[in-house]
């Protein structure tokens, strides 16, 4: 997602977090753990400093490259 208006802290850089825009504009940063796992926020409050799911989204881009 990176700065800007939206300045998640750890969800910029998160391979667990989406964008989310509204119809009205509005940009939300949604945790996609929070589908599974009851610990995290769907919607958690911005920006997040601590966060005990935070994985880079270099790493995924790593998984998928070794899996080719």
């Amino acid at each position: 997602m990176g700065g800007g208006p939206t300045a998640g802290g750890l969800c910029d850089t998160c391979r667990h977090a989406r964008g989310i825009v509204s119809g009205k504009g509005s940009i939300f940063l949604m945790c996609e753990l929070s589908k599974t796992d009851p610990r995290f926020r769907k919607y958690p409050p911005l920006p997040v400093m601590r966060c005990p799911g935070w994985a880079a989204i270099e790493a995924a881009a790593a998984e998928t490259d070794d899996s080719a």
